[in-house]
């Protein structure tokens, strides 16, 4: 009798045992950006463990992309040569690059060269004289438009993505990062399938 009660005994102990180890695992809530598995486990104050290691998540935030718009203009054309419609479209065709010019300048800047001449410690000539080089993708016409003296007016605007300012911050990575380099329009000439497949990664084209 007493020898039954013993084994009562172990095996409720056994069974107890059994019950503790086979029931189920604390679970937590995934609240990282990377994928949950039972490898990585994830605790309320944020801190994850993976094969006995630490694992710094970051949240990256996106940006929205920079909207930049210029406009240009362009006199009445005056010719003799020229019927009235074709003076129309030259002087449209004139605000649009006006447009494309002034877009330059507010993305890329403008280069000013200037010389000065002194003669008896006074001024006689000075000359001011700026550049715009820049090699535009993405760039769209928003509205075309004349106004009541025969002036055209054109407005367009182009998309920077989040490359775009990483390039301009840093102007050592213009020359070393590859994504970040613009390609002057004579090479767009040529017959290169390798450069026309490539997309820009500075602009947004629609």
């Amino acid at each position: 009798m007493r020898h039954l009660g013993k084994l009562t005994i172990v095996f409720g102990v056994a069974t107890l045992l059994a019950a503790c180890s086979g029931g189920p695992r604390p679970t937590f809530d995934c609240n990282s950006v990377a994928p949950c598995n039972d490898s990585v486990v994830t605790n309320s104050q944020g801190g994850s463990t993976m094969a006995g290691r630490d694992i710094e998540i970051v949240d990256v935030v996106p940006r929205d992309p920079i909207i930049v718009n210029a406009t240009g203009y362009s006199a009445p054309i005056t010719s003799k040569n020229m019927s009235k419609p074709q003076a129309r479209l030259m002087a449209l065709r004139g605000s649009k690059l006006d447009a494309y010019r002034n877009l330059s300048e507010r993305v890329y800047g403008l280069k000013i060269d200037g010389t000065s001449s002194l003669s008896n410690l006074m001024m006689q000539h000075d000359e001011l004289r700026t550049y715009v080089d820049a090699y535009l993708v993405g760039a769209k016409v928003i509205s075309q438009r004349e106004l009541e003296d025969g002036t055209f007016e054109t407005v367009v605007e182009m998309a920077l993505q989040e490359n775009f300012r990483q390039c301009v911050s840093s102007p050592s990575s213009i020359l070393s990062n590859p994504g970040c380099q613009i390609r002057s329009g004579s090479q767009n000439t040529g017959v290169n399938s390798s450069y026309t497949s490539q997309p820009s990664n500075f602009y947004t084209v629609e």
